[in-house]
């Protein structure tokens, strides 16, 4: 492909920007790839073509970051190079300013494979001038309805943009994401055969209640959550493949999530059982990659969770997780990853509505705020902070949680030093904020982290105790 004057000035326009952006301490890759699309709207074309080994794309609504560095931290394992959008910047500038971070002046890739993180509503953009290797498609949850718009545009969207030469890496416990199967290959599937959590009848909140074949209401014979687990249509017969990497005897020990593979045994130090899906989409693409599971192994293992993705700090006055909650099927899974450790809780639960977290935040009357009011006695505070401080909190009134056991705190150093103030030993602390929210918790947990923290435990190898 012919490379032309735009190309040039696109190229070195956005890597002086990235590197004046680097001397002044930033890392952003959305303005260098902002003002490179201006010179050069094709310039992701020109770009992608030096990808011989390939290039993965995730996509979906929960996970994407998770399995995108799960995946990364496995192919580090390897020793190849490659590309990535680590910062999480999914959009046609970000991804377009990650790929100008890894290309020379002269036009020259650093790396061969590119790892890549895309929004659902930036696929059809990025699928108009890049042709996927392989395709991980995680799964399907309403989200920003704001910005997406209904579910069925979106899943209709990215389905119609994947190229036809793409492999697909798909989830088939959500029917969503499964029907891409039906008219396109190769498809590779991975699901879940059980979790200590899964369930013959479900109350949660379920996208895929019909068939999205034929329209026909799904029977299920299992529920993991939402609308993952063994569907069946009685109408066209649409219904859950058995898949090639299907995750065994799947359990929690010590803050650890061990799963087997076949005969192999793999520990991922995240909690939430949400997150196996993440293991398992890395797994498959890196078994794809030709990686052994050894390293694949090690990769999982040895992962430490990005910024919010059941990220833990470990502070004098003890352990807190923080983990990004955004629409209400991710916070159902965050309360039930929370009320599973057992143990009395401190919450922070931090929601903003500005433009990146969604301005309509009517989403929060759809979570299961109810359990927290089943198991109140467990509650031992709930601290509501952010823009929308008071909503939150009249939300878990109505959901039953003690108005003494609420306390609403503006200020994020109070809100933090609220949730740690008198904690006894046995206390388990979570803070649970919405996008904008995120990083100023983030920086403030690091801080105290760095000043007298303690020192972050290490995960045990697949065949040490931590299986026993």
């Amino acid at each position: 492909m012919k490379r032309t004057w735009r190309f040039w000035f696109a190229l070195w326009a956005g890597k002086l920007i990235t590197k004046g952006l680097l001397v002044a301490g930033k890392k952003g890759t959305t303005l260098p790839g902002k003002i490179a699309q201006w010179f050069d709207p094709e310039i992701m074309r020109h770009l992608s073509v030096a990808y011989t080994d390939g290039i993965i794309m995730i996509t979906g609504t929960n996970g994407k970051t998770t399995t995108a560095n799960l995946l990364a931290s496995i192919i580090r394992q390897s020793g190849e190079k490659f590309a990535f959008n680590q910062a999480g910047a999914n959009l046609v500038t970000g991804i377009t300013g990650a790929l100008i971070q890894n290309t020379r002046w002269n036009g020259y890739s650093r790396a061969s494979l590119a790892l890549l993180e895309v929004d659902e509503a930036t696929v059809p953009k990025f699928c108009e001038q890049v042709t996927p290797t392989l395709a991980i498609v995680t799964n399907f949850f309403r989200d920003q309805l704001d910005r997406y718009g209904e579910l069925d545009t979106t899943v209709r969207m990215v389905r119609a943009s994947l190229p036809k030469e793409t492999v697909l890496v798909l989830n088939a416990d959500d029917p969503l994401v499964a029907q891409f199967g039906t008219d396109h290959e190769p498809v590779i599937y991975y699901g879940v055969e059980r979790t200590p959590d899964s369930r013959s009848e479900s109350q949660e909140t379920r996208e895929a209640r019909f068939c999205p074949v034929c329209g026909t209401e799904l029977t299920y014979t299992l529920f993991h959550y939402g609308q993952l687990g063994i569907f069946k249509c009685t109408g066209c017969g649409f219904h859950r493949l058995e898949p090639e990497i299907l995750a065994q005897n799947v359990r929690l020990v010590e803050g650890l999530l061990l799963f087997q593979v076949g005969e192999t045994p793999f520990t991922l130090s995240l909690q939430g059982y949400y997150n196996l899906y993440n293991a398992l989409a890395a797994l498959t693409a890196a078994r794809q990659l030709k990686i052994s599971d050894e390293l694949i192994e090690k990769g999982l293992r040895e992962f430490i969770p990005q910024a919010g993705r059941m990220e833990r700090f470990y502070l004098p006055d003890g352990e807190i997780t923080l983990t990004l909650v955004k629409n209400p099927t991710g916070f159902d899974q965050v309360i039930q990853t929370m009320l599973g450790v057992d143990k009395p809780l401190r919450i922070l639960i931090g929601i903003n509505d500005l433009a990146a977290d969604g301005r309509d935040i009517s989403w929060l009357w759809d979570v299961n705020f109810e359990r927290l009011g089943m198991y109140e006695a467990s509650i031992k505070q709930v601290i509501c902070t952010g823009l929308r401080a008071e909503d939150i909190a009249l939300r878990l009134k109505y959901a039953g949680v003690p108005v003494e056991k609420l306390v609403i705190e503006h200020t994020l150093t109070e809100a933090l030093d609220g949730l740690q103030a008198n904690r006894a030993v046995e206390e388990v602390a979570f803070i649970c904020p919405t996008y904008t929210l995120l990083f100023p918790l983030r920086g403030l947990l690091e801080s105290r982290q760095q000043n007298g923290g303690l020192s972050r435990p290490k995960a045990k190898a697949a065949g040490e105790g931590a299986h026993s």
